[in-house]
């Protein structure tokens, strides 16, 4: 076996740069999670999944690590304290986690219990999202920010809400939002506490650039700030106005962009303070960017600034546009949901086969008779017996004519499927030794660069890219993918990963490598005697909420792990996936009804005596099992 590092496999799979020192491989060669960078601590993934599989949870399984998300909360409140002492900011900062980046229970509570220390919020952008901020926040005294299209409704559940004691602002979007919240103040005579969207120019880069500029879904022009400003005076409202809210997007790759939206937010507030407007809060929205590809770019997958250097130009440009102005610097919140819970998730699935794991018929005595063969097919054997490293680019681009020219002889009639078979055959066996060459020349010539997606094989994994990485399939977005265990040894297998919907897009063909986007993974030889496990990394953000219901295949196992000095980790939850019965509810299929159909089918079989009255027991049980069962494969 030739010889490999984990050194090696830090560096194909870039872990260092997107791990946010929260990801290593051990001396084992399989994967660990660290509770917080760069601490000793650890877990090692496979051991994990073992010990999972011994507790009868199933794959594909969503791997919540709570004190990673602890660890995100208190970085981010560290990072902007730390600015706040070193530009001597006069006010203070606070957290708000915006529920949309992904609205399990059980993860917002435990975002509200880890943030209690730093005072976190909350923000909602729907009814369901208030129904759920209200209730975490019961007990809790969280704040909450509501952001989205409000209607009557919405609008006086937040009224009553303010009433019995929650610390709820209420965001204007739009001017016809303001008509009704002051036709309810009035009817109601509850006091609110108000806040205003502003429509910054300032655009945000790539898939959300259009989250921010002049035709953004929300916010109020300057010339509506200004007839807002008018309306809630004439109605003795403008005293309720305490919080100015901006959003570029929720992944800003250039921190430029995030600068010159900070210049104008601030511009915005010190204009409005002048105008008598009594804001405190400066809500600055999301977009700090997760670097999920770790080349720390302005690439859409990454960022080319740090936590530091986003918390610093925030309290900085804020402080600098104030003094400028001679306006009393405002209390600063940021929703910075997707760098809050990205990190804490990581899918593992087992891969269930390859598109080569049998071997193929071996031809080779066949090539001796070569007065037999084709034309086509003996060009391509003696291209074969032929190639160096001399001819790599001639040889190269002849056989992918000649391949061609065997498909096309073919469909018209003129070479045999066993002809059509060899040509395929040698077609691997070249391209095999032109990587076996190409391997060992540097540079490797332009006209190769690509030839290896020849190589890639595909893996066939135990889940739905829809339900789980819905991101990937939709906006192309990158997440860090790799084995689990053997990263002590060499990949041998360039792949890509096929899920296992009945659809061609539920493919991943793009991966995060050493130096950049790739369009393989590498990966081992997979072996009868293991099951050869790969992880889906920072998919915190969005991808649990956003999934589908793609063949109905539903929510996976997760469970919620926490690190433990004694014992390594702890178990705290176990959620159980989703049922056959249960994705099939949500379609308006009903269990029983399901059973009385085939019950009643399978009896008219038995009276004609075309099944046994044991195989129709049989089968009523297999098929109660598989209602009652995981929607994804087992053996």
């Amino acid at each position: 076996m030739e010889k490999w590092t984990i050194n090696e496999s830090t560096k194909i799979y870039n872990i260092d740069n997107w791990g946010a020192d929260l990801f290593s491989i051990n001396k084992k060669g399989n994967m660990c999670v660290h509770p917080s960078s760069n601490s000793k601590q650890s877990i090692d993934l496979k051991e994990l999944m073992d010990d999972l599989i011994k507790r009868k949870i199933k794959p594909p399984i969503l791997l919540r690590f709570m004190d990673v998300l602890q660890g995100r909360i208190a970085s981010i409140n560290r990072v902007f304290k730390n600015a706040i002492q070193e530009n001597d900011y006069p006010a203070k900062y606070q957290t708000f986690f915006p529920i949309k980046v992904n609205q399990q229970r059980q993860v917002v509570e435990a975002i509200a219990g880890y943030g209690k220390r730093y005072n976190i919020g909350l923000e909602v952008g729907s009814k369901p999202e208030l129904v759920a901020g209200i209730s975490i926040s019961s007990g809790n005294n969280l704040p909450i920010i509501c952001n989205g299209y409000k209607d009557t409704e919405y609008i006086e559940t937040v009224l009553y809400a303010t009433k019995i004691g929650f610390d709820i602002t209420l965001v204007v979007e739009k001017l016809f939002e303001l008509e009704k919240i002051i036709a309810l103040v009035k009817k109601t005579g509850i006091t609110p506490k108000l806040g205003i969207r502003v429509k910054l120019s300032s655009k945000g880069t790539g898939k959300w650039a259009t989250s921010g500029g002049e035709d953004a879904k929300f916010g109020l022009r300057m010339s509506e700030i200004i007839a807002a400003i008018g309306m809630l005076t004439d109605n003795g409202l403008l005293d309720c106005v305490k919080l100015l809210h901006s959003h570029i997007g929720s992944q800003i790759t250039k921190i430029d962009k995030i600068k010159t939206a900070l210049i104008e937010v601030a511009r915005v507030y010190t204009e409005m303070r002048k105008l008598g407007v009594g804001i405190e809060y400066l809500d600055i929205g999301g977009g700090l960017g997760v670097d999920y590809d770790g080349s720390k770019s302005s690439y859409f997958s990454s960022v080319n600034y740090s936590v530091e250097e986003y918390a610093n130009d925030v309290i900085y440009q804020i402080k600098n546009i104030c003094d400028d102005a001679g306006v009393e610097c405002p209390n600063i919140i940021s929703e910075s949901g997707r760098a809050t819970v990205a990190h804490y998730s990581v899918l593992v699935t087992n891969v269930l086969n390859t598109n080569t794991q049998h071997i193929m018929p071996d031809f080779e005595e066949t090539l001796a008779q070569a007065e037999k063969l084709a034309p086509t097919v003996k060009k391509l054997m003696d291209i074969y017996k032929s190639i160096d490293r001399y001819s790599l680019r001639e040889d190269y681009h002849d056989t992918l004519q000649l391949i061609n020219e065997a498909v096309s002889l073919f469909n018209l009639g003129y070479l045999t499927l066993n002809d059509r078979a060899i040509a395929e055959w040698l077609y691997a066996k070249i391209i095999k030794k032109i990587n076996s060459i190409v391997e060992k020349i540097k540079p490797i010539p332009e006209e190769l660069q690509n030839f290896q997606l020849h190589l890639r094989q595909t893996y066939f994994a135990n889940f739905s890219l829809f339900q789980s990485i819905p991101d990937s399939w939709a906006i192309d977005q990158l997440f860090p993918i790799t084995p689990i265990q053997r990263l002590n040894q060499k990949p041998d297998v360039m792949a890509s990963i096929a899920d296992i919907t009945c659809d061609s897009d539920g493919e991943i063909t793009s991966f995060v490598g050493e130096n950049g986007r790739t369009k393989y993974l590498p990966l081992h030889k997979i072996r009868k005697d293991e099951d050869y496990y790969i992880g889906f990394f920072l998919i915190g953000a969005y991808q649990e909420i956003l999934g589908d219901l793609h063949n109905l295949f539903g929510d996976t196992n997760a469970v919620h792990i926490t690190f433990n000095k004694k014992t390594g980790y702890m178990i705290d939850t176990v959620i159980n996936g989703d049922a056959t019965w249960e994705t099939l509810k949500y379609v308006q299929y009903k269990g029983p009804e399901i059973l009385k159909r085939v019950r009643d089918n399978l009896e008219k079989s038995v009276a004609l005596k075309q099944i046994s009255i044991e195989e129709s027991s049989h089968f009523i049980e297999m098929l109660d099992r598989t209602l009652l069962g995981y929607t994804y494969l087992g053996e």
